[in-house]
Protein backbone atom coordinates (compact mmCIF):
# COMPACT_ATOMS: atom_id res chain seq x y z
CA UNK A 1 0.00 0.00 0.00
CA UNK A 2 1.29 3.34 -1.14
CA UNK A 3 2.56 5.77 2.19
CA UNK A 4 3.44 9.41 2.19
CA UNK A 5 5.89 10.15 4.85
CA UNK A 6 6.94 13.59 5.94
CA UNK A 7 10.03 13.65 6.83
CA UNK A 8 11.61 16.44 9.14
CA UNK A 9 15.52 17.19 8.66
CA UNK A 10 18.26 19.38 10.46
CA UNK A 11 17.73 23.07 10.18
CA UNK A 12 21.56 23.29 9.92
CA UNK A 13 23.32 20.69 12.70
CA UNK A 14 23.43 17.30 10.52
CA UNK A 15 23.77 15.45 14.07
CA UNK A 16 20.45 16.64 14.81
CA UNK A 17 19.54 13.31 12.48
CA UNK A 18 17.54 10.71 14.26
CA UNK A 19 17.38 7.07 13.49
CA UNK A 20 13.89 7.18 12.57
CA UNK A 21 14.39 10.27 10.07
CA UNK A 22 17.11 7.73 8.14
CA UNK A 23 14.52 4.54 8.28
CA UNK A 24 11.90 6.78 6.09
CA UNK A 25 14.14 7.79 4.07
CA UNK A 26 15.63 4.73 3.38
CA UNK A 27 11.95 3.09 2.95
CA UNK A 28 11.17 5.29 0.44
CA UNK A 29 10.98 4.32 -3.18
CA UNK A 30 11.00 8.10 -3.78
CA UNK A 31 11.91 11.56 -2.47
CA UNK A 32 10.00 14.40 -3.37
CA UNK A 33 12.45 17.20 -2.71
CA UNK A 34 12.14 20.92 -2.41
CA UNK A 35 15.47 21.43 -3.95
CA UNK A 36 16.85 18.12 -4.85
CA UNK A 37 20.65 19.57 -4.94
CA UNK A 38 20.04 20.00 -1.34
CA UNK A 39 18.51 16.83 -0.51
CA UNK A 40 21.12 14.97 -2.31
CA UNK A 41 23.74 16.07 0.02
CA UNK A 42 21.89 14.90 3.29
CA UNK A 43 21.11 11.24 1.17
CA UNK A 44 25.43 11.50 0.66
CA UNK A 45 25.44 11.91 4.20
CA UNK A 46 23.69 8.87 5.31
CA UNK A 47 24.85 7.00 2.31
CA UNK A 48 22.04 6.87 0.87
CA UNK A 49 20.87 6.31 -3.23
CA UNK A 50 17.43 7.37 -4.14
CA UNK A 51 15.57 8.46 -6.94
CA UNK A 52 14.35 12.17 -6.23
CA UNK A 53 11.83 14.32 -7.86
CA UNK A 54 11.44 18.14 -7.19
CA UNK A 55 8.43 19.26 -5.14
CA UNK A 56 8.64 23.09 -4.79
CA UNK A 57 6.26 26.35 -4.37
CA UNK A 58 6.73 26.62 -8.04
CA UNK A 59 5.67 23.37 -9.79
CA UNK A 60 3.62 21.57 -6.30
CA UNK A 61 0.26 22.35 -7.38
CA UNK A 62 0.65 20.50 -11.11
CA UNK A 63 3.33 17.56 -9.24
CA UNK A 64 1.39 16.95 -6.42
CA UNK A 65 -1.56 15.19 -8.21
CA UNK A 66 1.25 13.79 -10.97
CA UNK A 67 2.54 11.99 -7.55
CA UNK A 68 0.05 10.82 -6.16
CA UNK A 69 -0.81 8.87 -9.20
CA UNK A 70 1.88 7.46 -9.64
CA UNK A 71 2.06 6.20 -6.03
CA UNK A 72 -1.37 4.52 -6.95
CA UNK A 73 -0.23 2.94 -9.67
CA UNK A 74 3.06 1.62 -8.55
CA UNK A 75 2.23 1.46 -5.28
CA UNK A 76 4.55 3.87 -3.79
CA UNK A 77 6.34 4.55 -0.35
CA UNK A 78 7.20 8.59 -0.66
CA UNK A 79 9.31 10.34 1.36
CA UNK A 80 8.16 14.61 1.63
CA UNK A 81 11.20 16.51 2.65
CA UNK A 82 12.23 20.28 2.68
CA UNK A 83 15.64 22.00 2.76
CA UNK A 84 15.59 22.32 6.24
CA UNK A 85 12.81 21.73 8.85
CA UNK A 86 9.58 20.56 8.47
CA UNK A 87 7.99 19.99 5.20
CA UNK A 88 4.71 22.57 4.93
CA UNK A 89 5.69 25.30 7.70
CA UNK A 90 6.37 28.27 5.50
CA UNK A 91 7.79 25.81 2.80
CA UNK A 92 6.37 23.68 0.45
CA UNK A 93 4.30 20.18 0.91
CA UNK A 94 1.09 21.29 2.36
CA UNK A 95 -0.98 20.79 -1.07
CA UNK A 96 1.01 16.77 -1.75
CA UNK A 97 0.16 16.30 2.01
CA UNK A 98 -3.71 17.62 1.20
CA UNK A 99 -3.42 15.50 -2.16
CA UNK A 100 -2.39 12.29 -0.43
CA UNK A 101 -5.53 12.63 2.57
CA UNK A 102 -7.98 13.33 -0.42
CA UNK A 103 -6.95 10.06 -2.52
CA UNK A 104 -6.70 7.85 0.78
CA UNK A 105 -2.67 7.60 1.29
CA UNK A 106 -1.96 7.38 4.29
CA UNK A 107 0.11 10.52 5.70
CA UNK A 108 2.50 9.33 8.37
CA UNK A 109 5.00 12.41 9.78
CA UNK A 110 8.86 12.08 10.83
CA UNK A 111 9.38 14.70 13.27
CA UNK A 112 11.62 16.66 13.93
CA UNK A 113 13.36 20.01 13.77
CA UNK A 114 12.15 23.40 13.55
CA UNK A 115 13.17 26.73 13.46
CA UNK A 116 10.00 27.95 15.09
CA UNK A 117 10.10 26.50 17.99
CA UNK A 118 13.90 26.16 18.25
CA UNK A 119 14.25 29.50 18.25
CA UNK A 120 10.94 29.94 20.99
CA UNK A 121 12.45 27.27 23.23
CA UNK A 122 15.58 29.70 23.44
CA UNK A 123 13.64 33.18 23.42
CA UNK A 124 12.48 33.07 27.17
CA UNK A 125 9.57 34.23 26.43
CA UNK A 126 6.08 32.75 27.46
CA UNK A 127 5.02 31.01 24.69
CA UNK A 128 1.65 28.96 25.77
CA UNK A 129 -0.11 31.09 22.88
CA UNK A 130 2.14 32.66 20.01
CA UNK A 131 1.22 32.69 16.17
CA UNK A 132 3.43 32.13 13.16
CA UNK A 133 3.11 34.49 10.72
CA UNK A 134 6.19 33.28 8.18
CA UNK A 135 7.85 35.83 5.80
CA UNK A 136 5.77 39.48 6.18
CA UNK A 137 5.40 41.73 3.35
CA UNK A 138 8.52 43.43 1.28
CA UNK A 139 6.67 46.96 0.39
CA UNK A 140 6.73 49.34 3.35
CA UNK A 141 3.07 50.26 4.09
CA UNK A 142 1.90 46.79 3.42
CA UNK A 143 4.62 45.76 6.55
CA UNK A 144 3.46 48.44 8.51
CA UNK A 145 -0.17 47.26 8.10
CA UNK A 146 1.20 43.53 8.63
CA UNK A 147 2.41 44.32 12.13
CA UNK A 148 -0.27 46.73 13.09
CA UNK A 149 -2.64 43.68 12.32
CA UNK A 150 -0.18 41.52 14.21
CA UNK A 151 -0.49 43.56 17.15
CA UNK A 152 -4.17 43.31 16.74
CA UNK A 153 -4.94 40.08 17.04
CA UNK A 154 -2.61 38.58 18.99
CA UNK A 155 -1.76 36.38 21.44
CA UNK A 156 1.53 37.98 23.08
CA UNK A 157 4.19 36.24 21.14
CA UNK A 158 4.50 36.28 17.42
CA UNK A 159 7.40 34.54 15.39
CA UNK A 160 8.54 35.30 11.78
CA UNK A 161 10.88 34.44 9.75
CA UNK A 162 13.55 37.40 7.42
CA UNK A 163 15.92 36.90 4.73
CA UNK A 164 19.64 38.15 5.59
CA UNK A 165 19.27 41.34 3.84
CA UNK A 166 16.11 42.67 4.72
CA UNK A 167 16.28 41.63 8.43
CA UNK A 168 17.86 45.19 9.95
CA UNK A 169 14.89 47.24 8.15
CA UNK A 170 12.66 44.85 9.52
CA UNK A 171 13.54 44.62 13.20
CA UNK A 172 13.87 48.82 12.94
CA UNK A 173 10.18 48.79 11.68
CA UNK A 174 9.67 46.90 14.82
CA UNK A 175 11.73 49.07 17.29
CA UNK A 176 10.04 51.77 15.91
CA UNK A 177 6.38 50.56 16.23
CA UNK A 178 6.84 48.76 19.71
CA UNK A 179 10.26 50.06 21.08
CA UNK A 180 10.13 48.50 24.23
CA UNK A 181 8.68 44.83 23.09
CA UNK A 182 10.63 42.16 24.20
CA UNK A 183 12.55 40.39 20.54
CA UNK A 184 14.83 37.66 20.12
CA UNK A 185 16.80 37.65 16.83
CA UNK A 186 18.35 34.16 16.13
CA UNK A 187 20.36 33.66 12.95
CA UNK A 188 21.75 30.13 11.14
CA UNK A 189 20.03 28.02 14.57
CA UNK A 190 21.98 25.29 15.36
CA UNK A 191 24.77 25.78 12.84
CA UNK A 192 28.54 26.47 13.58
CA UNK A 193 27.90 30.43 13.38
CA UNK A 194 24.91 30.57 15.11
CA UNK A 195 24.01 33.98 16.68
CA UNK A 196 21.40 35.01 18.84
CA UNK A 197 20.30 38.56 20.27
CA UNK A 198 17.82 39.07 22.89
CA UNK A 199 16.81 42.63 24.26
CA UNK A 200 14.11 45.26 23.84
CA UNK A 201 13.48 45.51 19.90
CA UNK A 202 15.92 48.74 20.07
CA UNK A 203 18.76 46.79 21.62
CA UNK A 204 18.36 44.34 19.53
CA UNK A 205 18.29 46.71 16.40
CA UNK A 206 21.76 47.95 17.69
CA UNK A 207 23.26 44.41 17.86
CA UNK A 208 21.95 43.71 14.40
CA UNK A 209 23.87 47.05 13.64
CA UNK A 210 26.94 46.43 14.95
CA UNK A 211 27.39 42.92 13.45
CA UNK A 212 28.99 42.63 10.39
CA UNK A 213 28.18 39.91 9.23
CA UNK A 214 24.72 40.57 9.68
CA UNK A 215 23.43 39.91 5.94
CA UNK A 216 24.74 36.16 6.20
CA UNK A 217 22.54 33.56 7.49
CA UNK A 218 18.79 32.50 7.88
CA UNK A 219 17.08 34.52 10.61
CA UNK A 220 14.38 33.75 12.98
CA UNK A 221 12.48 36.28 15.04
CA UNK A 222 10.58 36.08 18.32
CA UNK A 223 8.92 39.19 19.31
CA UNK A 224 7.00 39.50 22.98
CA UNK A 225 4.01 41.62 22.66
CA UNK A 226 3.49 40.93 26.33
CA UNK A 227 5.21 43.82 27.82
CA UNK A 228 3.37 46.10 25.63
CA UNK A 229 0.15 48.34 26.97
CA UNK A 230 -2.93 47.06 26.30
CA UNK A 231 -4.80 48.42 22.94
CA UNK A 232 -7.42 51.33 23.20
CA UNK A 233 -10.90 49.49 22.52
CA UNK A 234 -12.60 52.11 19.64
CA UNK A 235 -15.62 53.04 20.98
CA UNK A 236 -19.12 51.14 19.00
CA UNK A 237 -20.58 53.40 16.73
CA UNK A 238 -24.34 53.73 17.53
CA UNK A 239 -26.55 52.98 15.13
CA UNK A 240 -27.15 55.19 12.58
CA UNK A 241 -31.10 55.54 12.51
CA UNK A 242 -30.35 55.64 16.77
CA UNK A 243 -27.85 58.61 15.82
CA UNK A 244 -30.55 60.19 13.79
CA UNK A 245 -33.42 59.32 16.55
CA UNK A 246 -31.65 60.80 19.47
CA UNK A 247 -30.90 64.26 17.61
CA UNK A 248 -34.59 64.51 17.22
CA UNK A 249 -35.62 63.53 20.74
CA UNK A 250 -33.44 66.95 21.59
CA UNK A 251 -35.84 68.47 18.93
CA UNK A 252 -34.32 68.25 15.42
CA UNK A 253 -35.82 67.74 12.56
CA UNK A 254 -35.64 64.92 10.72
CA UNK A 255 -33.64 66.42 7.89
CA UNK A 256 -31.29 68.34 9.98
CA UNK A 257 -30.86 65.19 12.16
CA UNK A 258 -29.90 63.15 9.00
CA UNK A 259 -27.09 65.89 8.01
CA UNK A 260 -25.73 66.24 11.43
CA UNK A 261 -25.25 61.56 10.70
CA UNK A 262 -23.69 62.30 7.63
CA UNK A 263 -21.16 65.11 9.24
CA UNK A 264 -20.70 62.33 11.92
CA UNK A 265 -19.14 60.12 9.31
CA UNK A 266 -22.72 57.72 8.57
CA UNK A 267 -22.17 56.35 5.14
CA UNK A 268 -24.99 57.14 2.83
CA UNK A 269 -26.56 54.12 2.23
CA UNK A 270 -26.61 53.68 6.39
CA UNK A 271 -28.84 57.27 6.12
CA UNK A 272 -30.84 56.20 3.65
CA UNK A 273 -32.49 52.85 5.41
CA UNK A 274 -32.19 55.02 8.83
CA UNK A 275 -34.50 57.62 7.00
CA UNK A 276 -37.08 55.18 5.57
CA UNK A 277 -37.04 53.14 8.96
CA UNK A 278 -37.71 56.10 11.15
CA UNK A 279 -40.69 57.68 8.41
CA UNK A 280 -42.38 54.14 8.58
CA UNK A 281 -41.92 54.26 12.79
CA UNK A 282 -43.36 57.94 12.41
CA UNK A 283 -46.37 56.58 10.39
CA UNK A 284 -46.91 53.54 12.31
CA UNK A 285 -47.88 56.26 15.46
CA UNK A 286 -49.88 58.25 13.51
CA UNK A 287 -46.88 61.19 13.47
CA UNK A 288 -45.54 61.57 9.80
CA UNK A 289 -43.17 63.85 10.55
CA UNK A 290 -40.56 66.28 8.52
CA UNK A 291 -39.56 63.85 5.20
Amino acid sequence: MPKLYVVATPIGNLSDLTPRMREALECADLIAAEDTRVTMKLLNHLDLKKPLVSCHRHNEENRAPQLIERMLCEDLTVALTCDAGTPGISDPGHLLVRAAWEAGVPVEPVSGPSAVVTALSASGFDAREFAFYGFLPREKKALREKLTSIRSAGPGVAVLYESPHRVAGLVAEIAALWPECGLCACCDLTKRFERIDRGSAAEVLEALRANPNVEKGEYCLVIDLSSLPPLDKPAAQTDAAQFVLGRMLDGAPLAEAVNAAREAGYPRNELYRARLRIAELLESTGNPGER
